[in-house]
């Protein structure tokens, strides 16, 4: 009996941990949110309490240099190969053929693409990032920032490639395209009535519009454009669309690259975190701005938005910032414990930040949220980037108990 009972354990223990058998597959009524790395920007695969999915960003930068992560797995496949591959591994069953939703924040390299290589002769752009994507798993509904306010100009090859995409895509493909609506709480609903007492997705700001809640109008945070000097133009970080989800009591928060310190010598409305934490107030997770470059998280927003967990999409030397860090991690901001997960962290961000490095829950791999039935506690995993198609499970933490508290608005 004994050997019996120590060959159980042994099998037990040196099993490897893989997502069928350490991570029950997702089932109604879970919120699923995963931060998958690829060291070449940022994507983020979600699905909803009922099965609708949704996918925010999908980079693939050019950045191939000593400052930059090296690509994960490996340089072998393209960004969009392992976020595809990624996506279909973790997507429910009956939605292995596309994905309901994308959210393009803004446009730059790191969350939509420009890797030129290989074209589409037909559609005259190239497959790189989101247009890849697409190319290996249709997108039903595609929303970005829109074109009327401060589009990039034709010097932008990778705008320039994403727009010549998106006019293809909509003429032969069915695609919806759509401008992300500041205010709107149903651009992203669900596919089902089921959850809509529990689930919402609020877009809260973007192109310097903010949404006010409470009085139900938008406020803009710019000056007249003719009124500014080329040196203050808001810059495309700027512009990014920030929304936060709720569903029950747990609640996240994703804004792109929108800065918290304005540049040296800039005017202060070019802190946009701030007006924006205000109207996002408490969330339980919230995904670091612009990678937790030194421009971002400033006081105001730690404070305010008091996470349990924070996550840093990050590539590069100079993420995560020592000073941005310093100031998630500390207790005079706000009193409550907090976890920190990261994507990446360079070499040189590791020697920068010194001891604090001691003190983040990851410092690579996939980062996984599961919100429980219901939205009353959550887990974190983390998850093994260094093998294409075998996500392995490396940590396990929570569960996380919601503290804040949500009910949907009535119409």
């Amino acid at each position: 009996m004994k050997y019996l009972l120590f060959n159980i354990i042994f099998v037990f223990c040196f099993t490897p941990m893989v997502y069928g058998q350490h991570i029950p597959s997702w089932e109604e009524g879970y919120l699923d949110i995963h931060h998958i790395n690829t060291g070449r920007g940022n994507a983020t695969f979600m699905v909803f309490p009922d099965g609708t999915t949704m996918l925010i960003d999908a980079g693939d930068n050019n950045r191939i240099d000593e400052r930059s992560v090296e690509p994960k797995p490996d340089n072998e496949r393209t960004a969009a190969e392992c976020i595809v591959d990624y996506i279909t591994f973790f997507m429910p069953q009956k939605h292995k053929k596309c994905i309901d939703y994308c959210l393009i924040t803004h446009f730059h390299s790191d969350h939509l693409g420009a890797m030129f290589k290989n074209k589409v002769p037909e559609g005259d752009y190239y497959l790189t990032g989101i247009t890849e994507v697409h190319h290996l798993l249709p997108i039903l509904k595609l929303v970005d920032r829109g074109y009327q306010y401060m589009c990039p100009d034709k010097a932008s090859r990778t705008f320039s490639n994403y727009k010549k995409f998106v006019n293809y895509v909509t003429l032969n493909d069915s695609v919806k395209s759509e401008s992300f609506n500041v205010g709107s709480s149903q651009q992203f609903a669900l596919k089902s009535d089921k959850y809509n007492t529990v689930f919402r997705i609020q877009n809260i700001y973007a192109n310097g519009q903010l949404w006010l809640d409470d009085i139900k109008m938008k406020r803009s945070l710019f000056p007249e454009l003719d009124t500014l000097t080329r040196d203050d133009m808001p810059r495309e970080n700027m512009l990014s669309c920030v929304l936060k989800l709720n569903y029950g009591n747990f609640s996240y928060y994703t804004g792109g690259d929108i800065p918290g310190y304005p540049g040296v010598g800039k005017p202060m409305w070019h802190n946009i975190e701030s007006s924006v934490a205000k109207e996002v107030g408490h969330v339980e997770v919230a995904v670091l701005n612009h990678h937790g470059y030194e421009d971002t998280t400033n006081e105001n927003f730690v404070s305010i938005l008091s996470p349990q967990v924070f996550i840093a999409q990050t590539w590069n030397a100079a993420h995560l910032n020592h000073s941005v860090l310093n100031r998630i991690l500390s207790k005079r901001l706000y009193p409550s414990d907090r976890d920190v997960y990261v994507t990446n962290v360079h070499p040189a961000a590791k020697i920068v930040a010194g001891n604090l490095i001691n003190r983040l829950k990851s410092m690579h791999g996939h980062i996984m949220i599961r919100v429980d039935k219901g939205g009353d506690k959550y887990w974190v995993f983390v998850l093994d980037d260094s093998e294409y198609g075998n996500y392995n499970l490396l940590s396990k933490n929570g569960p996380y108990e919601c503290k804040g508290r949500f009910e949907i608005p009535t119409k």
